[in-house]
């Protein structure tokens, strides 16, 4: 009785987390398709104009991808197979420039070289309102995705196949043969990931006066107040990105997402000749320079420390960022953390189907879904953000806790059933504890991504609710620049706050676990 009440129980869990998923990221984008899509417009596909705003947005990703593989792939190679100088400080802060909002470092760069595209103090002509500045300045914002995947995938290689190569092959060989092609999923999806974050931003492109299709949906939603030619705009971008999104799955195929070792730590393999230390350390200190310390400097020098006034003036709307942004988090790991555990990678071109949709079309199909009678609790208050985020990022933060579930043996919980524990024994006592890592991550990555969040929370946000990334963008507009610099700093020390707290407890968090 007790056994086919928990199995019940389960089954009403998984039904229920399903649905919850379904609601919340797949109904209202499914919604905008279905009732805004116009047949008649395809034929503006042919429109000059919009053929190549459309090529010139494949442009951005795909060079923005190229950019960031460029950078990162190297990085992560640097950092876990050679004996770098500094590396362990490397390890720590390459992370930070994904913390920075893209829309953030634009804004530091348009104050670095003038806001008429030139270098001014040095009167020398250099127009950053162009396509390359902004593939520059995302791929600056996005590498370390690439880095990050690439470091976690080379860490779970099982070195013995490394070793073993080495004997037959040099370095450059065992690197060709073996390592690349093992790591070559995590290197796939954090392509995908940086193609889609690239084609779905809007401050940027906007900011450096880029034509692509982001700001194009926007302007025809929000000023010409024409949603279905907006959706129908977006209908190129949904299946390219969709149709990569299946690609990258046939080429994984059964393939196991994680390679794991439970053997030693791997021995850094690779030995640098002092020229070849000086040039690698030049290397990423170059990168860290152009994504972090000028921006950070930038807007130091053009906030004129004036925090305490722009704290002031912008309370409210740092308190709604941190106030909805940890509540989108904890939404999306309580819903993530049951679909990766129930459904695993069995229903990945399902789960990342919201990732397809643009930023833009999934604030209109927000709209469209819970602009009635029956929903208008969540669609006239803040509550309608939280969904935004959720709508949004789901996909990433259950794509986050996929590894750590992939690390936990079967085993464990068949031997717990065995022994009589039931469902919620089994998730308090070990899937929790377990998982806890994972938790705080996916936590952690929700958190990131809902304060990023500028796209989509501009069209959902109800009269009066402002977020802070929303405050700045208006700033930006009404020339506000030691406001604007000093409310940009304060979100990056909202953003960077959970990461530094997890760093300093994330040693003796994974010593309990592993205990």
């Amino acid at each position: 009785m007790s056994l086919r009440f928990h199995a019940d129980l389960r089954l009403l869990l998984k039904i229920l987390t399903l649905f919850l998923f379904i609601v919340v990221a797949i109904v209202p984008l499914l919604c905008i398709l279905s009732s805004d899509f116009s047949l008649e417009l395809i034929p503006t596909f042919l429109d000059e104009r919009l053929l190549f705003i459309f090529l010139r947005t494949i442009l951005l990703g795909v060079s923005t991808v190229a950019m960031s593989l460029l950078i990162g792939v190297p990085l992560a190679f640097l950092l876990e197979y050679t004996v770098l100088p500094f590396r362990s400080f490397l390890e720590k802060v390459y992370i930070l420039p994904l913390l920075i909002p893209p829309y953030i470092s634009a804004i530091a760069w348009l104050e670095f070289l003038g806001k008429k595209g030139d270098i001014t103090n040095l009167n020398l002509p250099l127009d950053i309102y162009n396509l390359p500045s902004a593939i520059v300045i995302l791929s600056l914002s996005f590498f370390p995705i690439v880095t990050l995947l690439t470091s976690f995938a080379l860490k779970n290689i099982d070195s013995r196949l490394e070793d073993a190569a080495r004997l037959l092959y040099p370095q450059k060989e065992v690197i060709r043969r073996i390592t690349l092609p093992l790591i070559m999923p995590h290197i796939i999806i954090s392509s995908v990931f940086v193609f889609v974050f690239s084609i779905s931003e809007l401050g940027v492109p906007a900011l450096l006066m880029v034509n692509v299709f982001t700001p194009e949906i926007f302007a025809q939603f929000s000023a010409f107040f024409d949603t279905s030619k907006a959706v129908t705009l977006s209908l190129p971008l949904i299946i390219l990105i969709f149709i990569i999104i299946l690609l990258n799955r046939s080429f994984l195929g059964g393939k196991s997402f994680i390679t794991i070792s439970s053997f030693s730590k791997r021995k850094k393999s690779i030995e640098l000749s002092r020229t070849q230390s000086l040039v690698a350390l030049s290397f990423a200190s170059l990168i860290l320079v152009l994504s972090v310390g000028i921006p950070i400097s930038v807007l130091l020098i053009e906030s004129r420390l004036q925090f305490s006034i722009a704290l002031s003036e912008a309370y409210t709307p740092l308190l709604n960022t941190i106030k909805m942004a940890s509540m989108g988090a904890t939404l999306m790991v309580a819903i993530g953390f049951f679909l990766a555990y129930f459904y695993r990678s069995r229903f990945d071109p399902i789960i990342l189907f919201p990732i397809a949709i643009p930023s833009m079309m999934a604030g209109i199909g927000l709209i469209k879904f819970f602009n009635i009678e029956f929903l208008s609790f969540i669609y006239n208050s803040f509550l309608i953000v939280i969904v935004g985020y959720a709508t949004r990022f789901l996909p990433f933060v259950t794509k986050t806790l996929h590894p750590f579930f992939e690390q936990i043996h079967p085993s464990i919980e068949e031997s717990a059933l065995l022994s009589g524990a039931s469902f919620w024994r089994i998730l308090h006592r070990i899937l929790f504890p377990l998982m806890k890592p994972g938790i705080i991550s996916a936590w952690i990555v929700g958190f990131i991504l809902s304060v990023h969040e500028l796209s989509t929370t501009i069209l959902v946000s109800p009269a009066g609710l402002q977020t802070l990334p929303i405050r700045i963008y208006s700033l930006m507009h009404y020339g506000a620049p030691e406001m604007v610099s000093s409310l940009s700093l304060i979100l990056i020390a909202v953003i960077i706050a959970p990461v530094i707290l997890f760093l300093l407890i994330k040693k003796s968090l994974f010593r309990a676990v592993t205990a």
